[in-house]
């Protein structure tokens, strides 16, 4: 899965007139989240606070600094497309950069809080919750 800003994500999602077309990019986004094993699908990965069951694992590639990859999964293919959006913002970074990125109006910066995303809202800030822990407890890694 490619890495993004969310200066390129805002322009991907403002060629889209309507909710309807950004639902659809959401889906299609989906499409590409490897996901992850059953082995790796326990209580210890699962991000809480989401409607749908979600999944989500960091890995480290060491390095001077060291690089963070994620992957997670979802029962909810529309979750997935919402995942996918959070790991091309973090996938590939440090924990640090991480640190210093500002997710908390990602959701509102696309306009994916109209019509039937806007219920995703909580679990998708939980999600960014669960990628500043696994970031906070790699730091110094």
């Amino acid at each position: 899965m490619r890495t993004a800003t969310l200066d390129d994500l805002i322009e991907d999602f403002d060629l889209f007139d309507d909710r309807k077309e950004r639902l659809q990019y959401v889906l299609e986004l989906g499409d590409h989240v490897e996901g992850l094993p059953d082995e790796l699908k326990v209580e210890e990965n699962r991000v809480q606070g989401c409607l749908s069951n979600v999944w989500m694992v960091a890995e480290i590639r060491p390095g001077s600094p060291p690089i963070m990859e994620f992957r997670a999964d979802s029962d909810s293919h529309v979750v997935r497309g919402l995942i996918a959006i959070l790991i091309m913002l973090c996938s590939g970074k440090s924990p640090e950069e991480i640190h210093k990125l500002d997710l908390s109006d990602v959701f509102q910066r696309l306009k994916l809080a109209e019509g039937s995303l806007r219920s995703r809202s909580n679990g998708f800030h939980q999600m960014i919750k669960r990628i500043q822990r696994l970031a906070e407890e790699n730091a110094g890694t």
